[in-house]
Formats: structure tokens, C-alpha cells, sequence
């Protein structure tokens, strides 16, 4: 047989099998429960000073902070509201908190309900009595 010819076995195709990755796993036997290292005194103080050295923080708990005080009008939860109005009534909202002082412009809306309320309530006993 000649060398530049490939070889044939009967029966067999010519196509090359991939070895199995998982053929040499038989070897392999899991770790025991391990015991981790002791970290002495020397040793913490030496990890601590090469933290130290490279800017690295502490994972450990910070101590308790002081509650935050409260800011202005932060006494209640909000809720956001957004509606579409007319740019005559937009503007003629905005001329209302200005002439009343108002700068949260909520309070405002708050007293537009208030009033409307009363006058209803007004309205109701005004209707009781006839």
C-alpha cells in the first residue's frame, strides 16, 4: 500500500469520531468539607493595612445614622396628578396662587375644593329648608 493513500478498515466509515469531553471526568472525586483558614490578629491587621493602602472599604455594617429630618411639606405622601386644561384656566390658576401667595401650587387646589365642599354643603341645607 502506498503511504499517500488513506486507509480504509471494512465496514467502518472513513469520518473521524470527536472524543467525548466527559471520557477523562472518571478521575475526578468531589472535595472533602474543608476547613477554612484561621485569620490571626498579624494577619487581619495586615489585610486591613493594604485595604487601607488601595482605597478598598469595608463590607461591615455602618453605625446607626441619625433619622433624616423632615423637609418642607414632606409631612404626607404625594401622589402626582397631571390633567390637560385650557390655557385661559392654566393661566387664570397660576394668577390665583400669585395674588393669594401661594407657592405649592396643591394648596391651592386643596382650597378650590374646600370651597366647593361648603358650598355644597350650603347648598344642601338651603334645600333642607324649603
Amino acid at each position: 500500500m502506498s503511504a499517500d493513500k488513506p486507509t480504509e478498515a471494512s465496514g467502518e466509515s472513513s469520518a473521524i469520531q470527536p472524543a467525548s469531553p466527559f471520557a477523562s471526568l472518571g478521575n475526578f472525586k468531589a472535595k472533602g468539607a474543608s476547613t477554612p483558614d484561621k485569620v490571626t490578629k498579624e494577619i487581619q491587621k495586615d489585610i486591613d493595612q493594604v485595604a487601607a493602602q488601595n482605597g478598598f472599604h469595608s463590607r461591615e455594617a455602618k453605625p446607626a445614622q441619625p433619622a433624616k429630618t423632615k423637609r418642607f411639606n414632606a409631612a404626607e405622601p404625594k401622589k402626582q396628578l397631571n390633567i390637560k386644561i385650557p390655557v385661559p384656566m392654566h393661566d387664570r390658576y397660576y394668577q390665583m396662587a400669585e395674588e393669594r401667595g401661594i407657592k405649592v401650587l396643591h394648596e391651592l387646589l386643596g382650597d378650590a375644593l374646600d370651597a366647593l365642599v361648603e358650598l355644597e354643603a350650603l347648598k344642601a341645607a338651603k334645600d333642607n329648608k324649603e
